[in-house]
Formats: C-alpha cells, structure tokens, sequence
C-alpha cells in the first residue's frame, strides 16, 4: 500500500450554483470513482452531516453500477429512494495525486437524477481514516492521518 503524507491541507473549490450565475466555495475535492474498468474524475463534497456516502444517479450510470438493495434516505432535502451498490475504489486527489484511496465503498444512488450534484463523502469511510478539521474562515480543510 502506498504511503501517503501524514497531513494533507487542501483549499475549498469554487462552486457553481445551478440555474445561477453565483459562485460559492465548498470544502470539495477532487475524486477518481472507478469501477471495473472505467474511470472517471469529479469532484466530492467532505459532509460531516452524511452518515453515508453518495453517488450521483448520472455518474452511476456512466460507471455502470449495479443494484443491490434499495432503500428510502432522509437529507437536507427531504426523503427520497436510493438504491445499494459498491464501487471498487474511491480516490481523493490533491493536485492530480492519490491521498487517500477506499476499496469496495458500500455507496448510495438516489433514484431521481440530480438529487445530489456531486460526489458526497460521508462519515462512513473518509472521517474514521482522518482527523478532519474546516477551517471556514480560510476556506480549507485539514486531514490528519487518525492513529488507529
């Protein structure tokens, strides 16, 4: 397995709001979703109010998961259905290169496209790896690797 630096500061990302023309900074990052043999970059919301971790409908479709249970799911925007499945690897990148890597995530769909815009990285399996810090006022987020 690769060694990857003990701490990782890595600045908010500029967002777009849909059907605006407003920009905002979110604690984002760059990911690589693959799944078997398609890969694909974009970008992943850090939301330590998610318990789990979600895949657009749209990318799911490109990286061709399949089903494996369905359930109902309560967000910031209301209840909604999603359905089960795993993704072989998620990579979190800064400046193109792998800091962290996740093998077979347990991932959420949600069965109505755009119902999440991008990549959500939840509690699940990104905050038991790191100490996460969000530092708002300079817009960045520190990871600091957890000693478990």
């Amino acid at each position: 397995m690769p060694r990857y630096p003990p701490t990782i500061s890595c600045k908010y990302l500029r967002y777009k709001l849909p059907e605006s023309e407003t920009y905002i900074r979110l604690p984002l990052l760059h990911v690589r979703l693959i799944s078997s043999d398609i890969s694909l970059t974009t970008i992943g919301l850090v939301d330590s109010g998610a318990t789990v971790t979600f895949v657009p409908t749209e990318l799911a479709e490109i990286l061709k998961l399949t089903e494996e249970g369905s359930q109902s799911v309560t967000g910031a925007g209301g209840k909604f259905e999603a359905y089960r499945t795993t993704i072989s690897r998620i990579e979190i990148l800064k400046r193109k290169r792998v800091f962290a890597s996740f093998r077979e995530v347990p991932v959420l769909v949600p069965r109505n496209p755009g119902a999440v815009p991008y990549v959500i990285l939840g509690r699940d399996y990104i905050f038991p790896r790191f100490r996460i810090t969000f530092i708002e006022k300079r817009q960045r987020m520190v990871f600091r690797r957890s000693r478990s």
